[in-house]
């Protein structure tokens, strides 16, 4: 059993929809705009959302285009339902024109859970992400952009003559002080630094 979002403003239509989707065997989410929707799915985490597109305060495409957005509900799988969209949204993973019959959309709903059900084992198979080693890679990052950028002001002209600006210290001692940040922050890594004895500033 999945846990499935209904969104749609039309009573009548949310309530077939729902009914469908608890007979097939699932719990159901109800939802009767696109920004109760989008509360609910981040409240509740749903396996599936199935929305209208025409709804008040966030239409369906809209709800898709957050969704994808979020980080917690970016592999959420989203069927559009639209009369509107003649060929659906990129951003909806399934999309049935209205109006449609039910057998096609009972055959959308299997199909949809069937691939979050492979997407979510993709994952979790996935090997983890090293955070830390992530956070180093961007420290070094921020370090080398900071070094390129005083050597770009180092190597500019003046703009009233052809000698080059001064910087505010000496170039070695600033190298320095880098390579010390990189061995403090990764000691099992064999770092060196060359260069001429005679101060570059």
């Amino acid at each position: 059993m999945s846990l499935v979002l209904v969104a749609d403003d039309e009573p009548a239509v949310l309530e077939v929809l729902s009914q469908v989707v608890e007979d097939m065997g699932h719990e159901v989410l109800q939802a009767r705009d696109g920004e109760e929707a989008l509360g609910l799915a981040r409240d509740k985490r749903p396996q599936l959302v199935v929305t209208d597109h025409m709804m008040p305060r966030l239409s369906g495409l809209e709800l898709c285009r957050r969704m994808r957005g979020d980080e917690e509900l970016k592999h959420t799988p989203v069927i559009l339902l639209s009369a509107v969209l003649p060929h659906g949204a990129p951003e909806a993973s399934a999309f049935l024109h209205k109006p449609f019959e039910i057998t096609d959309f009972e055959a959308l709903i299997r199909q949809s859970l069937a691939a979050a059900r492979e997407q979510l084992q993709r994952l979790q198979a996935a090997p983890a992400v090293d955070r830390q080693a992530v956070e180093l890679l961007g420290v070094q990052l921020r370090s080398m952009e900071s070094l390129c950028r005083s050597l770009h002001e180092a190597a500019r002209p003046a703009a009233a003559s052809s000698q080059p600006q001064a910087v505010p210290e000496e170039l070695t001692q600033y190298l320095r002080r880098v390579m010390e940040t990189w061995r403090a922050q990764a000691p099992e890594v064999s770092l060196s630094l060359a260069g001429p004895r005679e101060p570059l500033g």
